[in-house]
């Protein structure tokens, strides 16, 4: 993992610094919203950790006002799209959209970084979610204080949906009318199929309207409609909806924490 070297001494005093920042900026999500139905901001609970020393990063602390122009740069010069998700119940492959270049270049840059490497996913509801990157662990507070604080403006698609398998970033829902998504916190849909008279409660509760073509898919399919047009979708698996499944299905504390670890790897591949 690539991050600044800092001597220890000024470790510390940089880090308090950014700390004290990071905690005054950071986004937190209201209880407005049914926490069965939309995706949590953040972790529930907070797991104890060593941190680990950090190493030189050719990277700029990215902040609201740098981020765009250096990820707009980076989805350029990045072109993979094809990434692999390792677990201890199997491995999923997804890819990620080119129609979503600030979303796509965030979480491909996080990935090269190796920031998820080794972190769990920290909700988990069938039929719903399975949620991760967001972890309060000491050593992932650390790489977000080095890599930085932003959130990410809106590039919803209306053809890039909610549907089974579907990558899309969290967000706060209380002071944030444009829908900016966080940088870190990430969900796969796991979701369900629907009949009609579901769909059409879904449409009058939500005041949305859903197209014969997503009807199609989430009768077929399954996946979240509620949430389209409040998220940014930004990519899909395209192997491992079995081991999806398995994610979904594990046993969970009340607060959707899997009980037994949930550990990720993300790394790019080649095909």
């Amino acid at each position: 993992m690539r991050f600044f070297f800092i001597r220890r001494s000024a470790l510390c005093t940089v880090c308090l610094i950014l700390f004290f920042a990071w905690g005054c900026s950071e986004e937190k999500l209201g209880e407005t919203k049914s926490q069965k139905s939309k995706p949590a901001q953040h972790a529930p609970k907070k797991a104890k950790e060593k941190t680990e020393p950090a190493s030189k990063s050719e990277f700029p602390l990215l902040n609201q006002e740098n981020f765009q122009p250096f990820l707009s740069k980076y989805f350029e010069e990045n072109t993979e799209r094809k990434l692999e998700l390792t677990t201890r119940l199997g491995t999923i492959k997804f890819k990620l959209y080119d129609e979503t270049p600030l979303h796509t270049a965030n979480f491909l840059m996080l990935t090269k970084r190796d920031y998820f490497n080794n972190t769990e996913f920290t909700r988990v509801v069938e039929n719903f979610v399975v949620q991760g990157g967001n972890n309060d662990r000491e050593s992932e507070e650390l790489k977000r204080l080095l890599i930085g604080n932003y959130l990410i403006p809106s590039e919803m698609d209306e053809d890039l949906i909610h549907k089974k398998g579907a990558l899309a970033m969290a967000r706060n829902y209380e002071d944030n009318p444009d829908k900016a998504s966080s940088a870190y916190n990430f969900y796969f849909v796991h979701g369900q199929k629907f009949n009609e008279p579901q769909l059409l409660g879904i449409e009058r509760d939500n005041d949305i309207k859903i197209s014969p073509a997503k009807r199609k898919i989430y009768k077929t399919v399954g996946g979240a409609p509620h949430l389209d047009g409040e998220h940014t979708v930004f990519g899909q698996i395209y192997e491992g909806l079995d081991v999806l499944d398995k994610m979904a299905a594990v046993e969970t504390d009340k607060s959707d924490w899997p009980l037994n670890p949930l550990i990720m790897n993300i790394k790019v591949i080649d095909e």
